[in-house]
């Protein structure tokens, strides 16, 4: 009996440090998690001078300058390949056919770029995921400038051509981190000017180093390698960064040495990068979201119009130097006249869209990502009267600036169609924008790999007449799609999964 009494009285002993236990580690707990929030680390209220939305707008515009310049490298890389491309088949003993394979497979690079340097941004920040690749795609360019086979020059410029997609694949991101939604629209126009320059003027470099001797490829690739050096040399000096996480993980970091206190964090520091997540969220997500109606109609048409885009940059060799008989220095300039059309474009753009802008600034919660669709539905027209212009304009009877003309309302329609279908993606889909930027940068430049492989054979098979119709044909088409988009664009995105933050 006292044997039992002595084994009640321990059992109710151990029963009460149990519930002690217990209770001091809910305390303990609830205190780590006051003290958690207590010391998470974030801006000091909408105007914190330290977010990068508020910095100075001459900040601002340094910064988009300076990735702009970083995104033309490759840009630039990918058409200065092309007047050079006939010395390649004579020294490797290759067809025209390909030794234009040096284009594709670069821009197939480019597709691929962003699903491996998404993560990387947002991991340690824009300026990290951008200028290290962007340095190693000078390395490539080395590399394919030095070559001395084929095989190796096709390698290099697919290494170039995809470490030298992480400025296109990240650039979207940073205007995102300085730019207002109400201006935002403004400074992608800014962006595209340089950007979608790049292809058109990059050949008139090419064809000008040509001349130089037949060895005057290799003075391409040294010449994308000079640039890419210099312009990440001086990017890395100035460009700060702005990917507004990893800021505020620099911001604790400092706090920890300044204070001693090591519980000061930021919600980066609590990321854990898995091979999981980077599978899920950089590789599945953007095709799962390239299944969806709106993704795949707006991806289809924004890639159509920059494949476009290189197909008119492989057109005006032929029109000009084979139908017309200008030498191949002379009868690039044309290629000017695309960068004129994108600037005509991009005033369009901003024209049209004053009314949404207006609207933001009113009230930066409004988001109808179907006014992005106004300009587009002045573009599409644009795009394939252009293309008919140039084709049945292309015979030497009629004068030269009427393919011109024709070339500046395509590229006109090309920049208000394809910002269109890029700013309708970002505002419909807020918080997978990269993801849905990431699919149809891969669709783009798969479509744009493509169009330069065939476009040369069928101006050269049909003439440029015809085979500037059979693209018009298709670009009108595709009129309807901004339309459709803009009439029941609501409807189709309330059933989608992934833009219930906008409906």
């Amino acid at each position: 009996m006292f044997s039992q009494d002595i084994q009640a009285r321990e059992k109710s002993e151990r029963e009460e440090n149990d519930l002690t236990k217990s209770v001091l580690d809910v305390t303990i707990l609830a205190c780590n998690l006051h003290n958690k929030d207590q010391f998470l680390v974030d801006f000091e209220g909408s105007l914190d001078p330290f977010k990068p939305l508020n910095w100075s707008f001459k900040k601002k515009v340094l910064t988009t300058f300076l990735y702009a310049l970083c995104t033309f490298g490759p840009q630039s890389a990918s058409s200065i390949y092309g007047p050079v491309r006939t010395q390649i088949s004579d020294q490797f003993d290759v067809s025209d056919e390909v030794s234009t394979l040096g284009i594709s497979l670069f821009l197939i690079g480019v597709g691929f770029g962003p699903m491996f340097f998404a993560p990387v941004s947002e991991l340690y920040g824009r300026k990290v995921g951008v200028l290290i690749p962007f340095f190693i795609s000078g390395i490539f360019a080395l590399g394919g400038a030095t070559a001395d086979n084929f095989q190796t020059i096709m390698i290099m410029r697919f290494f170039q051509g995809m470490f030298g997609g992480a400025p296109i694949a990240n650039t979207g991101g940073v205007l995102g981190d300085i730019w207002a939604p109400a201006v935002r629209a403004h400074a992608l126009v800014c962006y595209a000017f340089v950007v979608t320059g790049a292809p058109p003027l990059a050949p008139i470099i090419g064809a000008a180093l040509r001349t130089t001797g037949s060895d005057a490829w290799r003075w391409t690739q040294y010449f994308t390698a000079i640039y890419t050096f210099v312009v990440g040399s001086i990017a890395f000096i100035f460009i700060p960064e702005t990917y507004h996480p990893v800021l505020l993980a620099q911001k604790a970091k400092k706090m920890r040495f300044q204070t001693g206190n090591w519980a000061y964090h930021a919600k980066q520091d609590e990321i854990e990068f898995s091979v999981k997540e980077l599978i899920t969220k950089h590789f599945v997500r953007p095709f799962a979201l390239l299944a969806t109606p709106i993704v795949t109609a707006m991806s289809t048409y924004g890639s159509f119009v920059f494949g476009i885009l290189y197909l008119a940059v492989t057109a005006v060799p032929v029109e000009f130097n084979k139908v017309r008989g200008w030498d191949q220095l002379t009868a690039t300039l044309p290629n000017a006249a695309i960068f004129i059309g994108v600037v005509v474009g991009g005033v369009l753009n901003v024209l049209l869209g004053r009314k949404y802008t207006a609207m933001l600034i009113k009230d930066p919660s409004t988001i109808i990502p179907e006014e992005r669709l106004v300009a587009m539905k002045v573009g599409c027209f644009l795009l394939p009267i252009g293309m008919l212009i140039f084709g049945w304009t292309s015979h030497p009877q009629y004068p030269w600036i009427a393919p011109i003309i024709g070339l500046i309302f395509t590229a006109a329609g090309f920049l208000t169609v394809f910002q269109g279908c890029i700013n309708y993606l970002v505002d419909s889909f807020p918080r997978y924008a990269a993801s849905a930027i990431a699919a149809t940068t891969f669709l783009r430049s798969c479509m744009a790999a493509a169009f330069p492989l065939f476009g040369t054979i069928m101006f050269d098979n049909v003439g440029v007449p015809w085979g500037s119709s059979i693209i018009a044909f298709v670009g009108l088409g595709m009129v309807p799609i901004p339309y459709i988009f803009y009439r029941f664009g609501s409807t189709l995105r309330s059933k989608n999964p992934y833009s219930k933050t906008v409906m």
